[in-house]
Formats: C-alpha cells, structure tokens, sequence
C-alpha cells in the first residue's frame, strides 16, 4: 500500500471516530428551545471522512490510470 492510500484509510477512520465520540458524548440532546445541540467533532467527522474518500478515490484513479497504461504497452 502507498502512503497516500494510508493516509486516507486513516483520514477515513478518524472521521468515523469523530462520528462516534459526538454520538457518545452529544446523541440527540434538545436544549429548551428543542434546537439539536452539537460539538466540534460533527463537522470534523464530516470534513474527515469526504477528505479521506477524496485521497482513496484519487489513489484508486492512479492505480487504475497505472493498470491500463501498463495494458496497453
């Protein structure tokens, strides 16, 4: 596995990890006004997980960019 590839594994995983920790530490609370309260890790979790796809769909483009390339030759 190339490092880029690794890098969005982990991209992704820490978005899943931002995901559960604002589902273990914030769940579907309601203040008094019923408005959903979330945290930092909501968006975090969000930002984390499409940059971490972003990287592995890259990664699989190349590879298969490499693939073809090499089928042709």
């Amino acid at each position: 596995m190339s490092r880029l590839s690794l890098i969005g594994i982990a991209l992704v995983i820490g978005g899943a990890v931002c995901g559960a920790l604002e589902k273990i530490f914030y769940g579907n609370r309601l203040d008094e006004n019923n408005v959903i309260q979330e945290s930092f890790f909501l968006p975090l979790s969000i930002f984390l997980t499409l940059i971490g796809i972003v990287v592995l769909a890259y990664v699989g483009a190349f590879f298969l960019w490499k693939q073809i390339n090499k089928m042709r030759a």
